[in-house]
């Protein structure tokens, strides 16, 4: 019997010939990732915009709405014009503008306070028309008080007191900023409200309108 060592065979070992990437490959992935961001990005920017664009809109929706409904139901405890029993129009009324050089609705700011005695419509057939408006109207429980649309600083006001004094300004309440237009036409106890809110965001321009008509109850 012999005896004998037996050598193993050594595995053999195979290259498949792979390389790293070359430059051309390298600035190629670099480029396409490049435009892959750059669409990411695009979209991100117009969705940003699409949003800022749709929420302001509704803002001067919500706005709108919300000063018919002040002026017709009234604001704190006021009861509004449809409980009013009496309601004049007054049109031989003249703004006066809060700032003569900042302009909230344009620059960002913001809006003075209702109660700030600066900004108030000028009464009466001495001062020159402009489109501002007061509406005096009245009821049995409440007495006399009024809405006062200043075209120059561009807000509707409730005010309790017709009176313009300091005590009558810091009873005054907001019904609606940002008002670019505002109207109201009498006809045979009916009152017909339309009012436009403008609002600038930066580039960005919205607006709304809004009407109702108001039966007086008497």
């Amino acid at each position: 019997m012999k005896f004998g060592i037996t050598k193993n065979k050594e595995p053999k070992t195979f290259f498949s010939g792979s390389r790293g990437f070359t430059l051309v490959e390298l600035m190629i992935a670099v480029g396409l990732f490049g435009f892959v961001m750059a669409g990411s990005l695009g979209v991100y920017i117009m969705c940003q915009r699409m949003w800022r664009a749709t929420s302001l809109s509704m803002d001067t929706s919500r706005m709108a709405n919300l000063a018919i409904q002040r002026m017709v139901y009234g604001v704190g405890t006021n009861s509004g014009l449809r409980s009013a029993a009496m309601v004049m129009l007054d049109t031989d009324v003249g703004g006066h503008r809060y700032d003569i050089t900042n302009y909230y609705w344009e620059t960002g700011i913001a809006p003075p306070s209702p109660a700030n005695p600066v900004h108030y419509v000028h009464v009466g057939c001495l001062y020159t028309p402009d489109g501002s408006w007061r509406l005096t109207f009245s009821n049995a429980f409440e007495g006399v008080a009024c809405i006062d649309y200043n075209i120059k600083q561009r807000n509707i006001l409730f005010c309790p007191d017709t009176e313009q004094t300091s005590a009558a300004f810091n009873k005054r309440m907001l019904i609606c900023n940002y008002v670019s237009s505002a109207t109201v036409t009498t006809n045979h106890g009916t009152l017909e409200i339309q009012l436009m809110v403008w609002e600038k965001d930066g580039m960005f321009v919205a607006s709304n309108q809004v009407s109702t008509f108001v039966k007086m109850r008497n």
